[in-house]
């Protein structure tokens, strides 16, 4: 027989149990019911490209939610024309009363996130035929050439394969840190963002299906700041680049070597630097393993309802959360030490090494635009997405000065996005890091005031 007081701890213990699977089941239900009502999509919209690596699916279409139950912030409808971008549907051949702007970039100018009339680049279009389409007699079209998870190198690739054919007066490029990483990475780990099954980072499974940027290993001369990039592990599947610089060996040297005096002669050699493209070298694979995947957990369709339980988000969000919160705080400490200056997983001189890489991309994306007859502007948006890889300021002083050296027009769109963020006007969504419509409206209206003064 059961001592009293363990049949009463017994008793409170059941209890409590029973009360916390009561809230558990009310809380599920509920968040059942909402999402529901709010419903989220699983999509696997890219297909893989030899050339630049992807591309959405040609004349498709899609719904993009938030990522968690919580965070249905948006939900547009996404259509895809038959060259591969979220725009209308458009002829190649450009009529002499039109004048064309074509956006380069990634998901901040495929901007998925708005309804397709609320896009930068649709809101620049609408403005610019109200305001000059009168006075003028033309029409204008703004063509969005945007695609998720493209580095500069890609847009490079792109600009050739693709937005050059449409014969564009003005061309703009959408840049930030995390697009200038992506231009010397070649692999893609991420599980399930492009219908690739069981893939991490680290894996050897790890797909390189990204076409990157290399310079050549050879120096040209005895120039002391002449890059040196070593790819490293050939035979591993990770393939990821490491940088180093001949000379100067030291931090100090390195920052003194970007001082803004010394950025011209520095442009000048980056200019002579040998430069070459390499092509995604798992593209067959990469088709082999999306029909895999897209067979085993898409049912062989391209979007599919979310199987979400509520209960099942909330310790993964919170632990998320207090990594992030770590995250946040481990990067503002190395950056008030004035250290953090890499990818997060080299050394301090990568950074700068990377930095390069993307300058010397830019110059030939730049030339090859101007030489079609083109203007070329850089949107810098380096300050604004400052979460993740200082230092910021130190690439907005290099676009300013590249822009100057060779030509190109130049839009510090941070300048806008910032001003709106201090005045409580976030130009970003709560949960996710791309612009709303307050962000997208500041960016049309970016373009809009550069290009008055070209077309008055």
């Amino acid at each position: 027989m059961l001592p009293p007081k363990f049949k009463k701890f017994l008793k409170l213990f059941f209890a409590n149990i029973l009360g916390f699977l009561a809230v558990a089941i009310v809380i599920e239900v509920g968040g059942q019911i909402y999402t529901y009502f709010h419903p989220a999509y699983k999509i696997i919209p890219f297909a893989p490209h030899p050339i630049i690596g992807w591309r959405f699916i040609p004349n498709s279409d899609h719904i993009v939610t938030g990522d968690y139950w919580y965070a249905r912030e948006f939900s547009p409808e996404v259509k895809i024309n038959s060259h591969g971008f979220r725009d209308f549907e458009r002829s190649m051949e450009k009529d002499k009363n039109t004048v064309r702007i074509a956006l380069l970039g990634d998901s901040m100018i495929s901007a998925r996130q708005v309804d397709f009339e609320k896009t930068a680049g649709q809101l620049l279009e609408k403005r610019l035929n109200k305001e000059f389409g009168g006075k003028t007699g033309k029409k204008y079209e703004v063509l969005s050439f945007g695609v998720d998870g493209y580095g500069v190198g890609q847009m490079l690739l792109n600009w050739d394969t693709y937005a050059s054919k449409f014969t564009p007066d003005f061309v703009f490029l959408y840049v930030f840190e995390r697009n200038y990483l992506r231009t010397v990475s070649s692999t893609w780990c991420q599980r399930g963002f492009f219908g690739i099954d069981n893939l991490r980072q680290g894996d050897s499974k790890c797909l390189l299906i990204r076409p990157s940027i290399i310079l050549r290993t050879k120096p040209v001369n005895n120039y002391d700041y002449v890059l040196y990039i070593r790819q490293q592990g050939f035979n591993s599947r990770s393939r990821s680049l490491d940088f180093k610089f001949i000379e100067p060996k030291t931090l100090e040297e390195i920052k003194k070597s970007f001082e803004l005096k010394k950025h011209q002669k520095i442009l000048h050699y980056i200019k002579r630097l040998p430069f070459r493209k390499t092509l995604p070298s798992d593209y067959n694979r990469f088709i082999v393993e999306q029909e895999k995947y897209l067979e085993k957990e898409m049912d062989g369709k391209r979007m599919i309802r979310k199987r979400e339980t509520v209960l099942g988000s909330i310790l993964p969000t919170i632990i998320y959360k207090l990594k992030e919160i770590r995250k946040t705080q481990s990067l503002e400490n190395n950056w008030k030490n004035e250290a953090m200056y890499s990818t997060g997983d080299s050394d301090s001189l990568s950074w700068f090494a990377n930095n390069l890489v993307n300058l010397k991309t830019l110059q030939v994306l730049g030339g090859n635009i101007l030489n079609s007859k083109s203007d070329f502007i850089i949107v810098d948006s380096f300050q604004f997405h400052s979460d993740s890889v200082p230092p910021t300021q130190f690439s907005s002083n290099w676009l300013k000065n590249i822009s100057r050296y060779f030509n190109f027009g130049y839009i510090p769109l941070y300048e806008g996005l910032n001003e709106s963020r201090e005045k409580g006007n976030s130009p970003r969504w709560k949960y996710d890091m791309h612009l709303n419509v307050i962000g997208n409206e500041i960016f049309a209206n970016s373009m809009f005031n550069y290009l008055e003064t070209k077309l008055n």
